[in-house]
């Protein structure tokens, strides 16, 4: 699950060692609803994907859960 993490390349040794695991098995992302309707969960996806090696792109598609899967995260203010 990832949940309120930008995924970006400052955290690339960590998130490798987690999304390219034998045990990783899927990633649901709770992305960020915007309240003109739009979201960052393409951003997210894009974002994710760049920790998997050119040879691991095709375990990407298989982790990362559709959007309808997904959730947004609800803020609570």
């Amino acid at each position: 699950i990832i949940m309120g993490h930008s995924c970006r390349i400052s955290d690339r040794v960590l998130l490798n060692r987690i999304f390219n695991n034998k045990y990783c098995r899927s990633i649901k992302i709770f992305y960020h609803q915007k309240k003109d309707g739009t979201n960052d969960f393409k951003e997210k996806t894009q974002e994710i994907s760049r920790h998997f090696p050119l040879e691991a792109k095709g375990d990407l598609r298989n982790k990362v859960l559709n959007i309808k899967e997904c959730k947004p995260l609800v803020s609570v203010v």
